[in-house]
């Protein structure tokens, strides 16, 4: 244990002390608010001037900030993979792992550090976009399933940045790191919406973000995407080991 808790607070003094840290996890927690502000008042007009034609005249006040999650989250995201990439792309991993040989055991000090700081961080933006989602739609707000909601929204949040760790350690490129959890998270969900694909990172994590007709429980949702993690982890943890600095 002794080995694990100093790499770890190693590694959570070195994400507090660089810029990207700062900018990216601000940046999370500002456009959170933002767009669900955006996109509850953009249905509050909508519904107010006659333009919804299919009956439907309130949003659940979640709404708003489950679909600000799919833009606000790469905030997040990027925090994870710099966690990573940032040390590959300067050279700094060799000193890291001439500190803790134990290659592995950095991963997992770097894992627990970005799902100890995402954690906070992703609460926060879900309550924030929840509360100005709910003013944002006003009157035509319909409320209920505001904590499962919170919960679930921060769960996808910490879940997805804990798999871009992996992924990047796997591929060690920011632009790969991104390029890969853009498709995983977002682009194969938003094309194939049925059967094998909903086991997908980004199906699962739809369910946890409140997808509606989900084809499982946001209890299901939760450990596909926790398995996902998991795996990306693994191979990460094996890539490490196996490849040079």
């Amino acid at each position: 244990m002794t080995g694990i808790r100093a790499t770890f607070s190693s590694e959570w003094l070195k994400l507090w002390t660089v810029r990207s840290t700062w900018w990216s996890t601000g940046t999370a927690v500002v456009l959170m608010p933002v767009f669900a502000a955006v996109m509850g008042a953009d249905f509050a007009g909508d519904v107010s001037e006659g333009e919804i034609t299919d009956g439907v005249t309130s949003m659940a006040i979640t709404e708003p900030a489950a679909n600000a999650a799919m833009i606000a989250q790469f905030g997040l995201l990027a925090f994870a993979m710099m966690s990573v990439t940032a040390e590959f792309a300067t050279g700094a991993i060799r000193s890291t792992f001439a500190a803790d040989p134990a290659r592995g055991r950095v991963l997992l000090a770097k894992t627990l550090a970005v799902a100890a700081a995402a954690l906070p961080v992703a609460l926060v933006m879900v309550v924030l976009g929840v509360v100005v989602g709910d003013a944002a739609l006003g009157e035509y707000g319909r409320g209920g399933g505001v904590v499962s909601a919170v919960a679930s929204f921060s769960g996808y949040l910490v879940l997805s940045a804990v798999f871009t760790v992996g992924v990047s350690a796997l591929v060690r490129s920011a632009v790969a790191t991104l390029s890969t959890v853009i498709v995983l998270l977002l682009a194969l969900p938003m094309m194939f919406t049925t059967g094998v694909w909903n086991f997908l990172p980004g199906g699962a994590g739809y369910v946890l973000l409140g997808r509606e007709d989900p084809p499982f429980s946001r209890i299901t949702a939760a450990v596909v995407l926790a398995a996902w993690a998991l795996a990306a982890q693994v191979v990460g943890v094996l890539a490490v080991r196996r490849r040079d600095a």
